[in-house]
This record gives structure tokens, sequence and C-alpha cells, in this order.
């Protein structure tokens, strides 16, 4: 059964209600994880710097002088390579927005997405010597379509969704050209990695590109020798993606699906209430349709001159591209995380895979439900999921999926259905010492669950977010370049 917006607001209390309910013995068994318990750590932590002020941030973190940081750079970027016994490495790191996100020009001119309200997250890491690229990809698209367009800004080429993909969908083949407009054209070549860090579906999207680097698109691949042209070198069958790929990082990673899709009662409406939320106002009608590119020109839904944004979301929302099986909607559901089509988006060999989730209940009973720290629009969706339960999705399995951060349950944040290393340690620690075992490749290492909502993670709404959140993005960015060249 599906429920509106409203209707989960006003059966919060029948949800609390519910969750006394025990569950079966059967179920009851199934609830504890499949793979070891990590360490839980609560937001905003007592080890965490506390600081007041960004000149403190910029004083203590050496920010003020990007110059002094680059002549710190080999001692300072990635401080635990010699604890693993690695060389280190210089990689640039590709930031991934997730749903509804954007990339490098700040939401109305104000609010980022990597840091939000308060300031960018980005910049910090750049002033302390780190070379960030932060693409735009489809907010709202699938993620194969989101790898697509990932792969040619990041090289510097036109969009090329696939032949296959192409006729399948029911769409054109090519999509933007950013043909000499790379933001690093060399990479792939000897010695030219990139380092990747996704939130919420930037997870699946980056995690995806890295499969399609790493085995390509037999399918692909032979619709382009049918059809006798060139296929795109992202669907070449004989690369590897380590040449490509040194770390990633999933942060409140849609990695195995959510049920919140299938909970709500249409993902477009959703959708349009999170932009309300995230741009601050009541009516989209007032607001340039260009705040946001759907990047959708290959299903011929362009923007069009003038056209209102809620226009511009009605026309998209009502297309048949939002009523098929090519967009996020349909990706981010378990179903479509268990689609055949997205069977091999999981971890590849050469590659090390780190996961952060996060959590924003606590346990009542049998459910889970909201802290009263979540941001209000999301309390609803927490208890929702809090109190799920799927027989014909999960089997007896439910209460597995419950713990969440308001969009994405812990379980599917923490790895893919590979499975996770406990790799516990507070990224949040401004004196962070990692474990002493060295991390491998192919399968994520699942860092610890941060208790903080899916939208916190990232301080979109938070004017304090570069205060509470500056330590882990560097750290994170420290892990990253301390793995192997």
């Amino acid at each position: 059964m599906k429920f509106s917006f409203a209707t989960l607001l006003v059966a919060q209390t029948v949800i609390l209600i519910a969750s006394a309910a025990p569950l079966p013995a059967d179920e009851a068994a199934k609830a504890v994880p499949d793979s070891p318990p990590v360490e839980r750590y609560h937001f905003p932590g007592s080890k965490t710097t506390v600081v007041h002020s960004i000149d403190e941030i910029l004083a203590s973190q050496n920010l003020d002088s990007p110059t002094a940081a680059a002549d710190a750079r080999l001692s300072s970027l990635g401080p635990f390579a010699s604890r693993w016994g690695f060389s280190g490495n210089e990689y640039p790191i590709v930031m991934v927005h997730g749903l509804m996100g954007w990339g490098e020009q700040p939401l109305l001119g104000l609010i980022s997405y990597w840091g939000g309200l308060g300031g960018s997250l980005v910049k910090v890491l750049r002033n302390q010597g780190y070379t960030v690229f932060q693409p735009a990809v489809s907010p709202a698209s699938s993620n194969w379509e989101r790898a697509c367009e990932l792969y040619a800004q990041l090289k510097g080429t036109r969009v090329d969704y696939g032949i296959a993909r192409a006729k399948k969908i029911g769409h054109e083949r090519f999509g933007k050209d950013f043909t000499g407009k790379g933001l690093y054209p060399e990479w792939g070549n000897p010695g030219k990695k990139l380092h990747f860090v996704g939130h919420s579906m930037g997870g699946p999207t980056a995690q995806l590109l890295l499969s399609l680097l790493h085995q390509g698109s037999a399918a692909e691949i032979a619709a382009a020798e049918a059809a006798g042209v060139p296929a795109s070198p992202l669907f070449y069958t004989n690369k590897t993606a380590s040449n490509f790929a040194g770390g990633f990082f999933a942060i409140s990673g849609v990695l195995q699906g959510t049920p919140m899709v299938e909970i709500i009662d249409n993902w477009a409406g959703f959708i349009i209430d999170l932009v309300k939320i995230i741009a601050g106002v009541s009516d989209l009608s007032d607001i340039d349709g260009l705040l946001w590119d759907f990047q959708l020109d290959h299903y011929g839904l362009s923007y069009k001159k003038g056209e209102s944004l809620l226009s511009y979301f009605n026309r998209i929302f009502s297309s048949t591209w939002a009523k098929g099986k090519s967009n996020a909607g349909y990706d981010l559901s378990i179903t479509g995380a268990r689609d055949k089509d997205n069977a091999n988006n999981v971890a590849i060999p050469g590659v090390y895979y780190f996961s952060i989730p996060t959590s924003t209940t606590i346990q009542v009973l049998t459910a889970e439900v909201a802290r009263p720290s979540t941001l209000l629009f999301l309390i609803p969706f927490a208890n929702a999921l809090g109190t799920y339960q799927n027989t014909t999705m999960f089997g007896s399995g439910s209460a597995a999926w419950r713990d969440n951060d308001g969009l994405v349950p812990v379980k599917t944040s923490s790895s893919d259905t590979k499975g996770y290393i406990n790799y516990s340690m507070d990224l949040r620690d401004s004196t962070l010492t990692p474990p002493t075992t060295k991390p491998t490749t192919g399968k994520y290492h699942n860092t610890g669950i941060i208790e903080v909502d899916h939208i916190e993670i990232v301080g979109l709404l938070d004017p304090l977010s570069l205060l509470r959140w500056s330590t882990m993005y560097t750290n994170i960015a420290r892990i990253l370049l301390s793995l192997p060249a």
C-alpha cells in the first residue's frame, strides 16, 4: 500500500502504536544483519573538533593559505599511507551529488550541495590542497544515464547513452556535448586516476560508472558493431577499472534500493515537495525553470525559455520518461535495484570501497522511530520505514531494513549485495587514527553508522555545516589519498 505525504504525517501516532506489535518468530530471528555489526557514532560526537567560527576552521586546518597548504601537500594530504604500507597518491576527488542535486554553482546563488547554507565543503577541501571536481549530472535520471553523463563531463566528450540503451528505452543516443570542456581529460592515462565520493543516489551512480569501467557493456559493443559505428569508450569490455579509479566513499548511499519509493504514493510529488524544502519556497511557479537542468534533451524534454520551475516539473513528470523504467524513481526502488539491468552494479576488483551509513531512528520494541533531531520533513518517512513490512519483497526479513536515516535504510547504505568488512572509525574525529588493518579492494569497508539524517550528513539545510562536517570530509580525503598510487 502506498501513502501520500499528508497521510504519513497524520498517521505517525498510529505508526508508533502499531510498532509495539511483536514480530513473528521467524522474522525476529532474521532481523540480525547478515554482516558484522559496526560502531554507531552520535551526532555531533564528543571527539569532533569544537569550533565557533569560520576563522577558527581556517586557522586550525591551515585553510587561510592555499599556498601554505600546497607546500605541505606530500606530508599532509595522505597521512595514513605509511600506517597501511601504501605509497599514497595525489589523485583528484570527484564529488557526485544525489537525487535533485546540483554541481559547482550554488543553488539560488546561496546553497552548496556539499555544505548547504553554511558554505562549501568542496572549497574547504580545495583550500587544503586537494583537487576536487563537482560535476552536475541529471538530478532525476537513471543511474545508467547519470554514469554516462559523469563520464562525458570528466573526459570532455559528448554524452553517449549507448545505441542499445537508446533503442530499448526510446530516446536519442546522444546528450549534451562537453567536448573541450572536460574536467579531467587525461583521466585513464597512466597515473591519472580519480577518487569518487557519492551521496545518496550519487553512490550507485558512481558505483555503476566504476562497474562499466571494469566490464564495459557487451550489448553496446554489439549494437555499435551492427550499426557500423564506434561505441563510447565507456562501454569497451577490455578496460581495467583500477586504471581509472583509486577509492570510493558512499555516503548514505542507496546501494541496494530503498522501500521509500514503494511507500510514497508518487515519487514525482515527493521530489516537488523536496525541492520546495531545499529552495525554501512554497510556490515553484515564481522560480525560473533553469534552476534545475534535468538533462533530458535526449527525450525531447528540454527547458523552454520563460518556463517556470513548476511548469517544467509538471511537464517532465507527466511524460513517458517519468512513467518508465529509466529514471531515479525506478532505479532507487527495491524493484529497480534488483532489476537485471542493475544486477552487476556492485563493487569491482582493483578499487577500494568505503561506506558511511546514516541513521536518524531509535529502536522502540520492534520498530524504529525518528529521533527529535530529525529534519521535520523526514520524520514521517523515517517512521514509515521504521515500521515497514513487505514479505513479498523481503521474505521474513523486513525488520533488518527498518533502521534508517529518513529516506534510506542502514542496510542499503552499508554496502552492495556482497556485504561489507567492519572498518569502524569515527571520521568526525580531528585526531583520527584508522584501523591498522590495511583496506583491500573489491568489497565495501563500513566505517560505522553516523546517527544523523539523510540531508544533514551533507549539511544541506544547516547554517553551521562547515563547523560540523569539515573534519569528516577532510578525513575522507585523507583516507583516499593514503591509498596506493
